[in-house]
């Protein structure tokens, strides 16, 4: 994987197979970013050391990937997918 004209140097492809939403934390940023049950986000880093570009951790109803450098969630038509996006208020239910 090579960085070419600041384009992602890594992309993974987080998909929510459920029935519930799934929430998709991106750290080192915190940010957190709501998948319904058969929607798809790409994750993309722009630059990382010597380490994997990614790594995961899943947890009921949670998964959050480490990045190991700098990068953005996007949809699959590269369309960055902001922060709160699909976050249920407060009270809410997470399921479908």
């Amino acid at each position: 994987m090579t960085e070419a004209d600041d384009g992602p140097v890594a992309r993974m492809r987080v998909t929510n197979s459920g029935t519930a939403m799934l929430e998709l934390i991106l750290e080192p940023y915190g940010s957190d970013h709501w998948l319904r049950p058969e929607e798809t986000f790409v994750v993309e880093t722009y630059g990382f050391g010597d380490g994997d570009p990614f790594e995961v951790v899943h947890e009921p109803a949670r998964v959050t990937v480490y990045l190991d450098g700098h990068g953005d969630v996007v949809d699959v038509h590269g369309g960055v997918i902001d922060c709160g996006h699909g976050r249920p208020a407060t009270g809410e239910e997470t399921t479908v």
